[in-house]
Formats: structure tokens, C-alpha cells, sequence
């Protein structure tokens, strides 16, 4: 089965909106493929809804349940350091551990990147469309 790692962008998205990374984070619930994230990812993506968009808790505890019943949760071990943002290299740490496919992000510095180790890095719609 493919595996992926939506980025914190990509999983924010999907809260707010029902576009492209919605439909990554759908799919993956579905069970298409096998969404993979880290404590340190959710722990992320919980800061940002809590202090960036004042997302209420109930909110965030429900999207939580729902990210550790569908998501693959990884233990990272491996550091690297090829993103400019610093904060990032999370994302490839995991990836890497995680024995993804694909990173999909709207991450700029990770998509510049294009590939790591053999792992692909596309946006949401160009994700889609591969895996038609």
C-alpha cells in the first residue's frame, strides 16, 4: 500500500477547507493509502489550531482522535538537516522513518526540494493525480 505523509499545511487545509488537501486527507481515511505522521507532526498541528486560528479544544481532541485512529504513527529516529527551515526537517525525519512514498505539503521549502532519498514531494493536486 502507498504510503504518505501529509504535511502540517496539508492537514490544516483539510480542517478549514474542502479543496485538494481535504481530499488527500479523505482519501487516506478511506483507507486509498496509509497516512503516516509523528507525535512531533500532531504535536504541530495542535499548536498551530490552538494559538494561530484559536481552534476550539472539543475541535482539536476530535481531529486528534481521528488523526491517531487512521494515521500511521512513527517513532523518528533519523535527523537530517536539507531543509532551510530548520523547523521542517521533521517532516523528511519521518518520511524517512515512516518508509513513505510521498510528502504532500504546500510547504515551499520541501516542495523545492522535489524528492528525498528515493520519497516524493508534491502538492496536493499534483498527489491526486499521480495516484489515479
Amino acid at each position: 500500500m502507498i504510503r504518505v505523509l501529509p504535511d502540517t499545511n496539508i492537514i490544516i487545509s483539510s480542517v478549514f477547507w474542502s479543496g485538494k488537501p481535504y481530499e488527500v486527507i479523505r482519501k487516506g481515511i478511506l483507507g486509498e493509502y496509509q497516512l503516516v505522521i509523528s507525535v512531533e507532526i500532531l504535536d504541530e498541528v495542535v499548536d498551530k489550531l490552538r494559538n494561530k486560528f484559536q481552534f476550539p479544544e472539543e475541535n482539536i481532541k476530535e481531529l486528534v482522535d481521528i488523526l491517531m485512529n487512521y494515521c500511521l504513527i512513527i517513532d523518528v529516529i533519523s535527523k537530517f538537516d536539507v531543509i532551510r527551515d530548520k523547523n521542517d526537517n521533521k517532516i523528511v525525519e519521518c518520511a524517512f522513518d515512516g518508509k513513505v512514498d510521498y510528502i504532500v505539503t504546500g510547504d515551499p521549502d520541501l516542495l523545492d526540494l522535489k524528492e528525498f532519498k528515493g520519497i516524493k514531494i508534491i502538492n496536493a493536486n499534483e498527489f491526486l493525480e499521480n495516484i489515479k
